[in-house]
């Protein structure tokens, strides 16, 4: 009975998925990437794992931790997981969790919260105000193959919404080492330069666009391989 009712709820789930897909029709667009993501091989665990091995992490804050898939294989002793529904230490929003926590720091920051731009940028924000020079902060989500998965109300069962707008402000910042990971859905990286590192503010421009401007403009932005990407993070032992 179990296993029926969670097929039930599956094809009702797809069904919504497609009434939604044909409503909002008018935003199909027919380029897109042809990545498997199950053929890489790695993951953003693999990635955050690694930076807590090289960087000798002391804290670890994950935003959005859901059934702790993450956070409960990271590799560190001191963690805190900070998500409003399940998971993780703190039953809150992130942005009542930043408002809280004082000048508190932390080594390496994960953000995989809501995957719209507004909140992403305030997260990266937040974040930036509790990580010092020689800190990491990673993102999930940032490599949409496609219109279905970035588009924003949520329309598919694969969704990454329009978290990929960040990248183009943390690729233009001086206080910020960024890559992105061509792993898992994208797996942004930044090394922290500097203390009190800033980015630059291109909510005016990017606010209206769609997966369109991220297909068009991949090429601006720093994309690695997780070998490639790998040798970079270990550049700063």
């Amino acid at each position: 009975m179990l296993k029926a009712m969670t097929i039930l709820k599956r094809v009702s789930e797809l069904s919504r998925y497609r009434v939604l897909e044909a409503v909002w029709a008018k935003d199909r667009y027919h380029n897109h990437f042809d990545i498997d993501w199950s053929k890489t091989n790695f993951n953003r665990i693999a990635c955050i794992n690694l930076l807590c091995a090289t960087s000798q992490s002391k804290s670890y804050l994950e935003i959005g931790c859901a059934s702790n898939d993450c956070f409960d294989s990271v590799i560190t002793k001191i963690k805190v997981g900070v998500d409003p529904e399940r998971g993780g230490t703190h039953r809150l929003t992130s942005d009542e969790f930043f408002s809280k926590i004082g000048n508190k720091k932390f080594d390496i920051v994960f953000i995989d919260g809501l995957h719209i731009y507004e909140q992403v940028r305030r997260d990266v924000v937040n974040a930036l105000k509790h990580v010092s020079a020689g800190s990491w902060i990673v993102l999930h989500d940032m490599f949409p193959r496609n219109w279905l998965e970035e588009h924003v109300p949520r329309i598919s069962d694969i969704w990454l919404g329009d978290v990929w707008k960040i990248a183009f402000e943390l690729a233009r910042s001086p206080d910020v080492d960024f890559k992105i990971l061509s792993i898992d859905y994208g797996v942004g990286v930044m090394r922290i330069l500097k203390d009190k590192a800033i980015i630059p503010d291109l909510q005016t421009e990017l606010r209206h666009e769609r997966f369109p401007y991220f297909y068009s403009n991949i090429g601006s932005l720093p994309v690695l391989d997780y070998d490639h990407g790998r040798a970079w993070i270990e550049s700063y032992l």
